[in-house]
């Protein structure tokens, strides 16, 4: 037992001795990055959250994503506590709750794919079900991934740099990037490819289709750079997965209710067989769903295929869920237009403080999401597009911005909210200003 005092009047500084001798740093090691030590917060409100030293910041990382309503929103809380006062715990594998089921068709309602939802916590679990559950749908053993895109830190789809172009098949070659300890025998489970490259995909398809049973890629590769699909990609590659009988999985778990209320799915017009979502799914608490096509997802009502999990569907993140899907469909998707304008409106900023300060960046990105890199591209459709972009530039930004009170989320991202005022905006584009000024 430590002697550390309990209360909250220790400095930042304080609370990171206290945490660093009992944690390997923070709870995630990925895009840790910018070299600024680790906030301390304790009280956060709207789009905006407080340290213990009550220095406050603009937050665009918004929990890498979930926080769709900021923080604290009143209608999202009161789902929540109402949701405390009559069940907070079920046994997901022999019972429902009205919030699960009416949530599941809220889904199925609103998501073209979606004919049936298979509930998780984490978008990482939920890409893993995709996986075993294409294996055992088509019986063929592999599946294929992109370069620059990201479906969970477990070692079957972590890491990795393609080999397309040689004479073997293309699976991932180890990367100075990747951790170690990741199990060497996984790479033999998947083809590697450069995204937005259909002939890449319709070569691999004709050599080894035979062995492909799933497609799995973000819509918009909003992992490294939120490059867009190319005009027809999307729309070519499902052309593609029905010649050959190989199923498509989009994974929406960033751009899934933030892109659109379909997805990006329903907003490209091209529907996968599987698709899975996380982070703004359920507004801040921890809830993933696999939705997919009735004939894929039998096999798990079959159980054919088994996935499990104690909290799949936890009451708590059912009632967040549903407040969230009513918030978003709420005035005929009025939230979405008050992204849109936000985004735009800090985009246009942004762009106009790297201009005055002589920088050249790129800053694109779907609804709800933003990137920003230093570089002279007016649109990157690849990890490839950027190979010459200033990222430890963009680092050294993020550091400077988070010493002006503005949080960028790692990777360049920001991460956009229904909630997001005018104030915030024009708070940020001045600290941004002096951030810029300063680099």
């Amino acid at each position: 037992m430590n002697n550390y005092p309990q209360n909250s009047s220790l400095s930042s500084e304080e609370w990171r001795e206290r945490a660093n001798a009992v944690m390997p740093g923070q709870q995630s090691n990925f895009r840790r990055g910018s070299g600024a030590p680790a906030l301390v917060l304790n009280r956060a409100e709207g789009n905006r959250c407080w340290d213990v030293d009550n220095k406050d910041y603009i937050d665009y990382v918004l929990g890498m994503g979930p926080a769709i309503w900021g923080h604290n929103n009143k209608e999202y809380l009161d789902s929540i506590k109402n949701q405390m006062d009559s069940i907070f715990s079920s046994a997901s594998s022999i019972a429902h709750t009205t919030s699960e089921i009416e949530l599941a068709e809220k889904i199925t309602e609103l998501v073209p794919c979606a004919d049936t939802v298979r509930f998780g916590i984490s978008g990482t679990e939920a890409d893993q079900l995709a996986l075993r559950l294409a294996r055992g749908a088509t019986g063929k053993p592999w599946f294929i991934r992109f370069e620059g895109h990201y479906h969970g830190w477990v070692d079957s789809v972590f890491g990795g740099e393609t080999t397309f172009g040689s004479s073997e098949p293309p699976h991932p070659s180890a990367s100075d990037a990747d951790s170690k300890g990741l199990a060497a025998s996984v790479r033999s489970e998947c083809l590697i490819l450069p995204w937005n490259d259909i002939d890449a995909l319709r070569n691999t398809f004709q050599s080894y289709g035979d062995k492909i049973g799933l497609v799995l890629m973000e819509a918009v590769m909003c992992n490294f750079g939120c490059c867009p699909p190319k005009p027809g990609y999307l729309e070519a590659v499902r052309e593609l997965c029905d010649e050959y009988d190989i199923l498509l999985a989009f994974d929406e778990v960033i751009t899934g209710f933030r892109v659109s209320i379909g997805g990006a799915q329903g907003h490209y017009g091209v529907t996968p067989d599987l698709a899975i979502f996380g982070k703004a799914l359920a507004g801040g608490l921890p809830l993933s769903a696999l939705a997919g096509k009735k004939k894929v997802m039998d096999f798990i009502r079959r159980n054919e295929v088994l996935g499990g999990g104690t909290f799949n569907s936890f009451p708590l993140a059912m009632a967040a869920g549903l407040c969230t899907m009513e918030m978003l469909t709420r005035d005929n998707g009025a939230a979405y237009d008050r992204i849109s304008e936000k985004q735009e409106s800090l985009q246009t900023g942004l762009a106009e403080i790297a201009k005055r300060h002589g920088e050249q960046v790129l800053l694109q990105g779907p609804r709800g999401t933003l990137f920003l890199v230093f570089s002279d591209l007016d649109v990157a459709y690849s990890k490839r597009d950027l190979a010459n972009a200033d990222f430890a530039r963009q680092e050294r930004y993020r550091k400077l911005l988070q010493e002006e009170g503005v949080l960028m989320a790692g990777g360049g991202r920001w991460m956009i909210s229904a909630v997001l005022t005018d104030q915030d905006i024009e708070d940020t584009l001045r600290r941004a200003d002096r951030a810029m000024a300063r680099l």
